[in-house]
């Protein structure tokens, strides 16, 4: 498994808040859709939901404590057994793709926000 991309955004909330909608696999849900999830493997370690597709794709979704918030990280790894270096052929070389992952990590961060501010009108 080698990693190929990472990105991280931060989020204004408890780092319990966060793993708690990573554990009960709402941020999965909220980042693949209810269609999105029949294409895909899930597995689970507490506060980390990983998802696998295709012949080649594992992203990881985690949180961390980071000063007075927490780090929503999201992680993409090549786990192809065979043909690993024919990867970035099959994606294009993997243009864009790093502002992809950012761009997800950052959109997920906000739907959290979003979300448990609508949970806790206080929230902010």
């Amino acid at each position: 498994m080698r990693l190929l991309f990472e990105a991280s955004a931060p989020v204004r909330a408890t780092l319990p808040q966060v793993q708690r909608l990573i554990d009960d696999e709402w941020v999965l849900t909220t980042m693949l859709g209810e269609t999105g999830r029949a294409y895909v493997d899930v597995d689970h370690r507490d506060g980390t939901v990983g998802f696998q597709g295709h012949w080649w794709y594992r992203g990881e979704i985690s949180a961390a404590e980071s000063d007075a918030e927490t780090l929503v990280t999201y992680r993409v790894y090549n786990i192809a057994r065979r043909a690993a270096w024919a990867v970035p052929l099959a994606n294009r070389l993997f243009i864009g793709y790093a502002r992809g992952v950012r761009e997800a990590a950052a959109g997920i961060a906000q739907a959290i926000e979003n979300h448990l501010a609508g949970e806790n009108p206080a929230t902010d």
